[in-house]
């Protein structure tokens, strides 16, 4: 029998001292006989061999039930009701388990109705309601799988609950409280759950999900109205799954306070006929739009404890997001306050970054220590952006996190971000500053005569951004890489002059840093290290020397902001050197192959990253003409001539945000002079010191390395005057081994050495 909005007993009702009191009626009907047991302040037991019949427990009855099969099982008026296994086939027409002003404990239970599969009764306000557990069991029932009329309590605990009939309800409250947990799903083929108000307005009026699962096959997943007053919590990975999408559909001047707590839902929340929605979200994460679906409804929503909130909040009177939550926009909305604490809000997911969006703020505040924040995107090229705009009092400090990109704009003009019509708000850029293409921009603010003040993006203000920092840098390390190299090289062609030009094999590591500065193009650090083998044989009885060498290195780039770059360097070339034992005179030279391995990844303005990778090739070469001059005691001064280039190739290449890099052949001739002094000390046996060290003045004529970043054009400059000392000691263990380490500085116009090393061994034979 359907009776929604009563109490839905099967009853004959009469008064008795001006209480309504609820009695069922028993028959003998149908083809059958038809036959009750009245427990009445005794106690039954009955098994799987006690007849399948209706039964009828009162007046502090006891009814156990352990593995029978039975029809009707009616409670009531203080009366116990225990199964442990059973099969209820309710009546013809009747409920399956009716307990009124009683209390049971179900469990294996597999309970089915025409009707109501479970009724948790009041039989009075005076004599209160009923308290009953059902566990691992099947409840169902056409109507409703299970009803709570006010003051009584339903637990469920890995229960099925099922509404079966095409406008069943999963679980009818009628004033009552249902608690239900894990591995319990109430389904209603219409909705979930209904809740409304007991007939004399009293109980609770509360839904509790821990780990719990509500299903309206075909309707809403919970319905609250005619003027209830309904509390749902959702706990624990609960989870409302809707047929029409509604989750929560609030009706009829009904008001309902949700809390979703530990879980994720996805769907919509419906306010209609001058109702109230009150939601709060702890660690909740939620998908779908909160719709007013009339102007006399409210809704509020509260975001605490890092909640996520994906959707539309168009007229909510009031949001509020606290301790690391967010609300993601996905249209235009209007709310008439806001309140931050440690919050965020996004303008639209970061996957669509041509949709823009705008927020309409009655009342802005912040308050607390946290960082309240406005996720935004802007797009110079074409004007668009994301936009927040308070109509009223704006107080508190707000940061504004303005989506990164790699595409520059055509004509930049300003793009005002926030509008605040009154208050002492304050917002600035959370990292100072807004990556767009090759070009950073700060914030701005003017206010005008009424005291409403505009947040913009100047274009006055643009500064190179750091993706095209980590461009001209890769493009330019390149040089100094080889560079590096160089240097160990050359050390290793002085060995030939202190062992007396024998032929051998070497091996060399060495590390260096370089400081470039902006005067180059764009600043950065650069530390290598790497490694160089070979060896040279003396051609007949000439005195020319040829060898081969090969190595790799390493080199890290830092560009501040969390923008790096790597170049991993492979290389090999033969070398000469020529040297007149009697004269002194040398003549050094070398030609070297590069391959270079190039990766830079970008830190970019709204904590993203970019990165992008090329490979490339160079050669370069040098020669070196020089005297070594010897005089008494050992002491010998080396001076020297030397000129270098090297000739890296120009790449086209993407970082993966859209910016497009584009360098040119970059080259470097670099022209030396300088002389080293040091002093040999003669151990005997082979065995000599030799301390030593060394100073240079240069000069790089390179002036014109072009670079292009969305087609803005950047010159790599490293020309100017430099100088360079260093200090060393090779020592030789015996004729046939001999090791040396070097130190060196160097200073100049747009370049910098402040330490450079390298440690070699070399065998001779």
């Amino acid at each position: 029998m359907k009776v929604f909005g009563e109490l839905p007993v099967r009853v004959i009702r009469k008064r008795a001292l001006g209480v309504l009191v609820f009695m069922p009626v028993f028959s003998l009907s149908g083809t059958g006989a038809q036959a009750a047991t009245i427990v009445d302040g005794t106690t039954l037991d009955i098994d799987s061999s006690t007849t399948s019949i209706d039964y009828l427990v009162r007046n502090n009855g006891v009814l156990n039930v352990n593995g029978a099969s039975t029809r009707s099982i009616t409670v009531q008026s203080g009366s116990t009701l225990n199964i442990n296994g059973a099969s209820i086939v309710g009546s013809s027409g009747a409920e399956g388990v009716v307990v009124t002003s009683s209390r049971g404990t179900i469990d294996r239970a597999n309970v089915t109705s025409e009707d109501i599969g479970l009724a948790v009764n009041r039989s009075s306000v005076a004599a209160g309601g009923s308290d009953v557990t059902v566990s691992n069991s099947q409840i169902e029932g056409e109507v409703a799988g299970a009803q709570v009329t006010g003051l009584s309590k339903l637990s469920l605990i890995n229960t099925q609950v099922t509404g079966a009939a095409g406008d069943g309800i999963g679980v009818n409250i009628l004033g009552g409280e249902v608690d239900a947990s894990a591995g319990t799903h109430i389904t209603g083929q219409a909705t979930g759950v209904r809740m409304v108000n007991d007939s004399a307005n009293v109980g609770a009026r509360a839904l509790t999900l821990d780990n719990a699962i509500v299903q309206g096959v075909n309707g809403s997943a919970v319905l609250v109205e005619r003027g209830t007053n309904a509390t749902i919590r959702l706990s624990n990975g609960a989870s409302l799954l809707a047929g029409n999408n509604i989750l929560l559909d609030v009706q009829g001047a009904s008001t309902a306070a949700m809390t979703v707590a530990n879980s994720a839902l996805q769907g919509n929340v419906n306010i209609d006929g001058s109702s109230v929605a009150n939601l709060t979200f702890d660690q909740g994460h939620f998908t779908g739009d909160v719709v007013l679906v009339d102007d006399a409804s409210s809704a509020t929503v509260n975001l605490q404890n890092n909640s996520r909130f994906t959707g539309s909040l168009d007229k909510v009177d009031g949001v509020t997001i606290n301790s690391g939550s967010n609300w993601t926009l996905t249209r235009n909305d209007t709310v008439g306050a806001l309140a931050m604490n440690g919050g965020t809000v996004s303008f639209g997911s970061p996957d669509a970054p041509d949709t823009f969006y705008q927020l309409n703020v009655g009342t802005l505040a912040a308050s607390g220590t946290g960082a309240n924040v406005f996720a935004m995107k802007g797009n110079f090229a074409t004007g668009h952006h994301d936009f927040l705009n308070v109509t009223g009092v704006a107080t508190g400090q707000f940061g504004l996190l303005v989506a990164a990109s790699g595409l520059d704009a055509v004509s930049p003009g300003q793009l005002n971000l926030v509008h605040t019509a009154a208050g002492d708000a304050q917002f600035s850029l959370i990292s100072g500053r807004a990556d767009l293409g090759t070009w950073s921009y700060s914030l701005k603010s003017t206010m005008d005569e009424s005291g409403a003040t505009d947040w913009y993006l100047d274009p006055a203000t643009e500064t190179v951004s750091p993706g095209a920092r980590s461009v001209l840098a890769l493009f330019n390390t390149a040089i100094t890489v080889a560079t590096g190299e160089d240097a160990s090289l050359r050390s290793r062609m002085g060995e030939l002059r202190f062992n007396g030009g024998k032929s051998g094999a070497w091996v060399r590591t060495y590390g260096s840093q370089y400081n470039v500065a902006d005067g180059s193009g764009v600043a950065y650090q650069q530390t290598q290290q790497g490694f160089s083998l070979g060896a040279d044989a003396r051609l007949g009885e000439s005195q020319w020397f040829m060898g081969v060498m090969a190595g790799y290195s390493n080199s890290r780039l830092n560009l501040d902001y969390g923008t790096s770059g790597t170049v991993d360097s492979y290389y090999v070339g033969p070398y000469a050197t020529w040297l007149d034992a009697d004269s002194g005179y040398y003549f050094d030279a070398a030609l070297k192959f590069n391959h270079f391995r190039n990766e830079s990844k970008v830190g970019l303005s709204d904590g993203s990253r970019a990165k992008g990778d090329y490979d490339n090739s160079g050669l370069g070469g040098w020669a070196e003409f020089g005297r070594h001059i010897k005089f008494g005691d050992g002491y010998f001064i080396e001076p020297f001539t030397r000129f270098s280039s090297v000739v890296i190739q120009g790449k086209h290449y993407n970082l993966d945000n859209g910016m497009d890099a584009n360098g040119d052949r970059a080259r470097s001739m670099l022209g030396k002079v300088g002389s080293t002094f040091g002093r040999n000390f003669d151990f005997g046996n082979g065995k000599v010191v030799q301390p030593y060290i060394s100073a240079a003045a240069g000069y790089e004529f390179a002036k014109n390395n072009k670079v292009q970043v969305n087609n803005n054009v950047f010159n790599n400059d490293l020309s100017g005057y430099r100088t360079d000392f260093g200090a060393g000691l090779a020592v030789a263990f015996s004729e046939g081994m001999q090791a040396h380490v070097d130190f060196d500085y160097e200073k100049g116009e747009h370049i910098e050495k402040p330490w450079g090393v390298n440690f070699g061994v070399r065998v001779n034979w």
